[in-house]
């Protein structure tokens, strides 16, 4: 199942990357997913993510001139399948079977010359010339939007809050487009696409802010109830406001948008000896080594989302997903 990763340009997307990268090597390793989580990258970008995870850990940020890289990272999460282990030995046998279920993830800048070229021109996405990252961004079945949460923010014309309102809209015309483009599909079980938000930055939200929409400081935690997405959606209706309303429109396409998934991303930081903050680095739970001092459950559950998304795969497209059709370029 093909996944895309959305960000607007500055918004976090490579610190991003990095945390998610340490998130998969933690969660893979721990024995609690022991055989039921795995996930690959192409050497291209795992030399990308690996070399921003130890740039962060090194007390360091993302350089401006490896940012541009982002658009290039890609890699596979696989969830064992429910049932797999039920499978009988003669079909197991057979070397087309994968005990996996694995979902793809490209990253998109919404800034870049390809998105941009999808807003400027909607029409064109019925052209059968499409480039072939268009092609896989309008076809992926998860939209993973990053929204920068250091532009929240109470003055309605500081750039801050003008730059957000801007990203909105286009979030919002990418997903009209999107829309529109899988309303084409006659299967109904094609047309589902699982919206997923992700707030990079939330450190960076001033108590105020969050005080005057009457939320409580910290994010509810991720759970199968409905705390946790009002709180989100009090912050999307403030401030994101277009995206969330096309969200809830798709259903007048025959697009069934799942209810959108939202999760929060922090990194704690302390100051050097110049007195620059950095990003902080606190001892592992086993007294042993040093990590990041991130907000590492919120990524945790991130990944344990999709698992859920993966178990509710239609089983035609189940069949299709393992390491080999989803192999990455």
């Amino acid at each position: 199942m093909p996944a895309a990763v959305l960000g607007d340009r500055g918004c976090g997307k490579t610190t991003f990357l990095a945390l998610l990268y340490a998130t998969q090597i933690k969660y893979t390793n721990e024995p609690v997913n022991k055989d039921n989580f795995r996930f690959y990258a192409t050497p291209t970008s795992l030399n990308f993510m690996g070399d921003m995870f130890n740039h962060l850990r090194s007390g360091g940020w993302p350089e401006a001139t490896m940012k541009g890289q982002q658009t290039k990272v890609s890699f596979l999460f696989g969830f064992k399948r429910l049932g797999a282990g039920a499978i009988p030995d003669w079909i197991k046998k057979r070397e087309w079977i994968n005990p996996f279920s694995t979902i793809k993830f490209s990253v998109y800048d919404v800034a870049g010359e390809d998105v941009n070229d999808i807003i400027r021109t909607p029409d064109g996405v019925f052209n059968e010339d499409l480039p072939e990252e268009v092609k896989n961004l309008l076809e992926s079945r998860i939209l993973v939007v990053l929204v920068d949460a250091s532009r929240i923010t109470a003055k309605p014309r500081s750039k801050p809050y003008i730059d957000m309102i801007e990203y909105d809209k286009k979030t919002a015309t990418l997903i009209s487009i999107i829309a529109k483009y899988n309303s084409r599909k006659e299967d109904p079980k094609l047309r589902k696409i699982y919206p997923i938000f992700v707030f990079t930055k939330f450190d960076c939200v001033e108590d105020n802010i969050l005080q005057g929409m009457r939320l409580k400081e910290k994010p509810p935690e991720y759970k199968e109830d409905d705390d946790r997405r009002a709180f989100s959606e009090t912050i999307m209706r403030n401030f994101f406001g277009q995206t969330l309303a096309l969200i809830k429109g798709g259903k007048l396409m025959k697009v069934s948008f799942d209810y959108a998934a939202y999760f929060f991303s922090e990194i704690n930081t302390e100051f050097n000896e110049d007195g620059i903050p950095i990003p902080s680095i606190k001892v592992m739970d086993d007294g042993v080594g040093h990590e990041l001092d991130f907000s590492y459950p919120e990524y945790r559950w991130f990944i344990d989302h999709f698992k859920k998304i993966a178990n509710s795969m239609p089983d035609n497209i189940k069949e299709m997903q393992d390491f080999d059709s989803g192999k990455l370029d």
